[in-house]
């Protein structure tokens, strides 16, 4: 049985944050197993005792990626009760907006990769991992707020979802294709978005 302290776990685990360090500094199709086994300071051989083979490496190391962006994006939202529900919900949008935002060039930089692309996007929507826990916190939230009643019987919650996160996607989206400062904006759109929807669910 194996577990964090074992010696295997913790090179397997050294070896994905290695090559998520060099990902990040260079981009996915840069990137060497050579660099990665170097900068690991093991054998080049030792990475395909622990992957199959270099996307398989790869794409563990983008999950880690979007795991820190996303605990970063997602370590200190409200709790359903507490403030406002406006206020709430533009912070869970904002979050998911920087989510998005941050790991959309990670994404980006595999078009051309379509096989590479199509793995990272299966792990990060497996249960437990990638954006799929924060999606869940956003949906548990409206939840317990609908429980608490401060968001009417009958709505829709799984289209409430939908249409906050639809909204900081495009949001997001759009920092990235216009020259402009729609970024610096964010709050703010964010908060009118979620003013049209509470005319509907409040």
């Amino acid at each position: 049985m194996t577990g964090p302290g074992d010696p295997a776990v913790q090179l397997r685990e050294h070896l994905v944050a290695t090559a998520a360090a060099l990902v990040a500094e260079r981009g996915t199709t840069a990137v060497t197993t050579r660099e990665i086994a170097r900068a690991a300071g093991v054998s080049d051989g030792v990475l395909y005792n622990y992957f199959a083979d270099k996307n398989e490496l790869i794409v563990a190391a983008l999950v880690r990626r979007f795991e820190i962006i996303g605990a970063r994006s997602w370590s200190d939202l409200p709790q359903p009760g507490s403030g406002s529900l406006e206020g709430n919900l533009v912070e869970y949008a904002g979050a998911l907006h920087v989510l998005v935002r941050d790991t959309l060039p990670m994404l980006a930089g595999l078009v051309a990769e379509h096989a590479l692309l199509h793995r990272l996007l299966s792990e990060i929507h497996r249960p437990g991992q990638g954006i799929l826990p924060f999606l869940s916190r956003i949906g548990e939230y409206l939840v317990e707020e609908q429980r608490l009643g401060r968001i009417r019987d009958g709505v829709d919650l799984e289209a409430t979802l939908l249409l906050l996160t639809g909204a900081s996607a495009t949001l997001t989206m759009r920092a990235h294709v216009m020259p402009d400062d729609t970024d610096d904006h964010a709050p703010e759109l964010l908060g009118r978005v979620v003013s049209v929807l509470l005319a509907g669910i409040a």
